[in-house]
Order: C-alpha cells, then sequence, then structure tokens
C-alpha cells in the first residue's frame, strides 16, 4: 500500500459532524489518485475506535479528556498502533490542520517525514490572540519541522512566513467536487432577482447582521430582490435579526441545513452568492459558485481577491454596508456581462477533484523522490 498517512486535526467527528468538511473534501480528491489511510481522534463522552471502509481507510479514536494535549495525543499513538495492527506502514505523512495533531510529529511520529496543509486562519496577525500561546509556539515547531507547507491561500502563506515559518511553503487551493458543482444554465424568470448566502451563520466572522442590513439598504431602491439565506448555524437567531430589519417576507427564504447536493441545487437556482465575511481564508463557498457559473458578492479580506476580480463578481471593504447594497444593485444591473459559462470552465479547471489531486502528488515526490507512484497507487519502492 501506498506509504502515505494522513492525519487530520479537523475533519467531521460525532460532536461536529460538519468540523472541516473542506478536508474531507481534500481526501476525497486525493483518494481519486492514491489510497487514503486516515488517522484521526477527538474528545468525546466514552472512549472508543471506529473504523470506516468507505470512501477510504479512516480509524477515528474517540476519547474522554483527562489532559488537554495528553490525552489527545495518547489517542492519536493508539490509533497509530492500531492502524500498524493492521498491516499498515507508512513512510511519509500528510497532516490536515497543524493543530493540535501535529503533536504527534513532536514524539511517536518523529521520525516521520510530513507535509501539512494549512487551512487556520488564526495565523492571521490579527487573529492570533484568540489561542493560546502554548498553542502557537507548538504549532511554529509543527510547522517547521514539515518538508513542505501547503496553506490553501497566498494571503495565508504571507501570515505563516510573518508568523515565523520557515519551511518550504506551496499553496494548494481548496476543491470542489465538480461532478456535484458543475455548470448549470440560469433560469430565466420574471420577477425577483436572486441571491443566496449559505454558510455556518456564525456572527464573529460571517457577519450575518451586517449581510442583512446592506440587504435592507438594497431594498429600499429595489423591492424586487430576494435573497435565499440560511446553513448549519442558529436558525432562530437569524429569524430574529431578519424581523428586527423588518425584511418583508416576499424578499427572502430561510435555508436549513443542507447536503452538497442540495446547496448546489440553491446555487443554481440563485443569480449570485453574496458572502459579507469579516475575516476569511478561502471560503470553498464561493469556488462552489463559480464551478455552477454563478458570479459572487465578497468582502475583500484573506485570500479572496486572489480569485476574485471582475470577471468573476464584485469586491467590497469588509463592514462597508453601504457598498454592499451598492453591490447587489450593480451586479443585478450589470448581470448580463457575466460569461457564465467561462466562469464554471476557469474554475473547474483550477479546483477540480483532478486539478488538485495532481498538485498533491507533485508534492509528495519532491518529499520522497525515490517513491515511485503510478495512478493505482502501488508503491513501487523494491
Amino acid at each position: 500500500m501506498l506509504p502515505i498517512l494522513h492525519i487530520a486535526s479537523w475533519y467531521p467527528n460525532p460532536s461536529d459532524p460538519r468540523l472541516g468538511n473542506f478536508v474531507e473534501e481534500h481526501l476525497k480528491a486525493i483518494h481519486r489518485q492514491l489510497p487514503v489511510v486516515l488517522l484521526t481522534a477527538f474528545e468525546h463522552h466514552e472512549d472508543d475506535i471506529r473504523i470506516e471502509e468507505e470512501p477510504f481507510l479512516h480509524l477515528q479514536v474517540l476519547y474522554r479528556k483527562k489532559w488537554p494535549v495528553q490525552s489527545h495525543y495518547k489517542a492519536l499513538e493508539d490509533g497509530y498502533r492500531r492502524l500498524q495492527q493492521l498491516g499498515h506502514h507508512f513512510k511519509m505523512a500528510h497532516l490536515h490542520v497543524s493543530w493540535p495533531s501535529g503533536i504527534a510529529f513532536q514524539g511517536f511520529l518523529k521520525d516521520l517525514p510530513y507535509i501539512i496543509t494549512e487551512h487556520y486562519s488564526g495565523y492571521q496577525a490579527k487573529r492570533r490572540s484568540e489561542w493560546s500561546r502554548l498553542a502557537q509556539q507548538m504549532a511554529k515547531r509543527i510547522l517547521n519541522r514539515a518538508q513542505v507547507v501547503c496553506p490553501v491561500s497566498q494571503q495565508l502563506a504571507d501570515s505563516l512566513r510573518d508568523f515565523g515559518i520557515k519551511s518550504t511553503i506551496e499553496v494548494i487551493g481548496n476543491v470542489v467536487d465538480s461532478d456535484i458543482f458543475q455548470y448549470q444554465a440560469p433560469t430565466r424568470r420574471e420577477g425577483f432577482f436572486r441571491f443566496v448566502h449559505i454558510s455556518s451563520l456564525q456572527q464573529e466572522t460571517k457577519n450575518i447582521e451586517g449581510l442583512l442590513r446592506g440587504f435592507a439598504l438594497a431594498l429600499k431602491q429595489d423591492p424586487q430582490l430576494n435573497l435565499s439565506i440560511g446553513g448549519d448555524g442558529d436558525i432562530n437567531k437569524l429569524k430574529d435579526i431578519i424581523k428586527e430589519r423588518a425584511i418583508p417576507p416576499e424578499n427572502y427564504r430561510i435555508l436549513p441545513a443542507m447536503s452538497r447536493m442540495e446547496v448546489a441545487h440553491e446555487i443554481a437556482e440563485s443569480e449570485a452568492f453574496v458572502l459579507f465575511s469579516f475575516i476569511e481564508n478561502q471560503p470553498v463557498v464561493l469556488l462552489e459558485s463559480l464551478c455552477i457559473g454563478r458570479p459572487v458578492i465578497a468582502t475583500r479580506v484573506g485570500g479572496i481577491p486572489e480569485y476574485i476580480a471582475k470577471e468573476q463578481g464584485i469586491l467590497i471593504d469588509s463592514e462597508d454596508e453601504a457598498g454592499l447594497a451598492q453591490a447587489f444593485l450593480q451586479l443585478k444591473a450589470n448581470y448580463a456581462h457575466y460569461d457564465q459559462t467561462a466562469l464554471s470552465i476557469q474554475a473547474r479547471s483550477r479546483y477540480s477533484f483532478e486539478a488538485i489531486a495532481q498538485e498533491f502528488i507533485q508534492v509528495y515526490l519532491s518529499v520522497r523522490p525515490s517513491i515511485a507512484l503510478n495512478l493505482e497507487g502501488q508503491d513501487l519502492e523494491p
């Protein structure tokens, strides 16, 4: 079997079934080219080891926390020993999000070369106060021991350099399942011009209150706008905010938590996607919208300006609610100028499973050039 062990600090688990779903998509992409063996560990109310075989081998250790870091480390070590008992032996590893699971490479995996895919926006200077000094020091050690660090945006790469990371850095973006998020021709209808927002609905990052204030401003100039908004956050709080803004019921729809197929359908049924975040890295939902062929409105934060130009939509400053209102109106007025087929083709060529998997394979080979890989995932090294 191909000697690459995947360890994920963020991953769907019983306590948080949506945590790190973008990590899961990276692994699905890689698995199309090479076999994946995944190890994860998460705090739980009981000790357990769960093994899933599909879509790839995943051993998840659930543990009752007794000590802040040591319990997590011990769970990972127990899981690794179980993988060895099952006959798995590894020659390199791929760590997805450095902290906390990267502690394994300070101990029982210290001799295993590894690369890191990093998603955490907490390395940005203005967010470093949100996590402990000890965790930052440990993360720095983990990152600087890696052979290659692969942040998902250039902005995150720059933040990592400023944080003190000296390892080789190669940007590899998030991935989109382009079998699901593929081009769909817009449905021409009379009546409302439809925007959509789907997220965790967290105010501290997604600025839902500002989004709805900006939308209410736009409605004063054009009452034929409609916003579908929802996701896997607090729907009752969302309803309260909408009520406070006095948005008429005909101008909005509230969406529940949805499957990826349902998300794709909602985007395809809308004219454009809107995101008014305070902080982002490389939000997958914008990539998904582009793959379907829909332009976007987004804030000029994190890695977003790296792939949203005027051809893809409109960028505005964070917290500029008047600018957001104008963006709603401007995108509607200029909607015919967006080449939605071209949007989809370009996005899918950059963010499809196949494109991202090939980028990772090249990094693997740069770390262990003596390992010959074929598309069946066999280790041809004598």
